[in-house]
């Protein structure tokens, strides 16, 4: 402990977050795990909805999301997204905040089916995303702990967003201990982190003090939720309807998003002419099976993209993320009848009018 530490007779969380804002603002300079690019980024239809496949995770709201994005606004993805000189990808999101994706990320979600998409780009999206929730997680648990010093705060979260090494040691680490229902082990995640910190490079002395962030009170527990909440980003592979919410997804990317139950009937007619007079993306999320015919396009709990709305035939196009349940491609009409019978809610990009 230094003299000045000493002398103000820091906590022992204090000492901690002003140890590793030095040890972590020594390591920026080259980012960890770099790697060329190895997958091409772009598959054969490039940025659409037919590209989009979800994997094995439960996470329908985030592949709808993006594919309802991928028809409505393929630019502000392919804009999003940009290559890294030394590989990797830096994507960039709404509110001007960047999150840097490794190849090594992108490998390990591709080996373990998080996604099957044509192209690396949406393994992209979804990695980075998970690394901004878990960030803000991060975060939030560091701005709302009662055992660090308010004047520590912002070295400890200039040492969090410096290198990408914290970060990312805790991303892969939960990863590494997550459950099928996205619970995590503090004892399991903490040995994780120090295997993480090591093969990252970063300092023992500080891989041993972000592992002991997790005896700080409410910190593990504010990490537990956020993993509880948005497990499939982590691996979990939960079951159906236990999924994060599309406007949080469609925020991130396009600034704004708002969400409505299809019982009014006029408000959902109105926001799907919207859909075909305007760049909007829509997703649907079916509810229970009612007296509709479920045929073979029919996932209970399940996120659905909207793309497109004919009015004159007062039908509804509408593709599941899976990339098929109707094959071959997943997309299907339905009378707009059995749409408002069929789903609970929606989700549009823009304000609401």
């Amino acid at each position: 402990m230094t003299a000045w530490m000493a002398k103000i007779k820091l906590s022992r969380p204090a000492v901690w977050f002003c140890l590793m804002a030095a040890g972590i603002a020594a390591l920026a300079g080259p980012e960890v795990g770099l790697a060329q690019h190895a997958a091409p980024l772009y598959g054969p239809v490039g940025v659409s909805p037919a590209a989009v496949k979800q994997g094995r995770l439960g996470s329908c709201y985030f592949h709808a999301s993006v594919a309802a994005m991928a028809s409505a606004m393929p630019d502000v993805l392919r804009q999003a997204i940009a290559a890294e000189p030394g590989g990797g990808y830096r994507v960039h999101f709404f509110d001007g905040r960047d999150e840097l994706v490794y190849q090594e990320d992108l490998e390990y979600a591709a080996a373990h089916s998080f996604d099957h998409s044509e192209g690396a780009w949406v393994r992209v999206l979804m990695r980075a995303y998970a690394q901004r929730v878990l960030r803000a997680s991060l975060h939030k648990s560091i701005e709302t702990s009662s055992q660090i010093p308010v004047f520590v705060r912002p070295m400890a979260l200039s040492a969090l967003d410096q290198g990408g090494g914290v970060l990312m040691a805790y991303d892969r680490a939960i990863r590494m201990v997550v459950s099928q229902d996205g619970e995590i082990d503090k004892k399991a995640l903490k040995v994780k982190l120090g295997e993480q910190g090591k093969a990252l490079g970063i300092p023992a002395s500080i891989t041993e003090m972000i592992s002991g962030f997790l005896d700080e009170k409410g910190f593990f527990e504010g990490v537990e939720q956020t993993v509880r909440e948005n497990g499939e980003f982590f691996g979990a592979y939960r079951s159906l309807s236990q999924g994060g919410i599309p406007a949080e997804v469609l925020r991130a990317f396009v600034g704004t998003a708002h969400e409505r139950g299809v019982q009014d009937r006029a408000r959902t007619l109105a926001q799907l002419r919207r859909l075909g007079q305007h760049d909007l993306a829509m997703t649907a999320e079916s509810g229970s099976p009612g007296s509709f015919d479920p045929g073979n396009w029919w996932v209970g709990g399940h996120a659905y993209t909207v793309l497109g709305y004919d009015e004159a035939a007062q039908s509804v196009s509408l593709r599941n993320p899976w990339g098929g349940h109707p094959e071959p491609d997943g997309i299907f009409n339905l009378p707009v009848t059995v749409f408002l019978e069929a789903f609970d809610s929606y989700t549009a990009s823009g304000e609401e009018d």
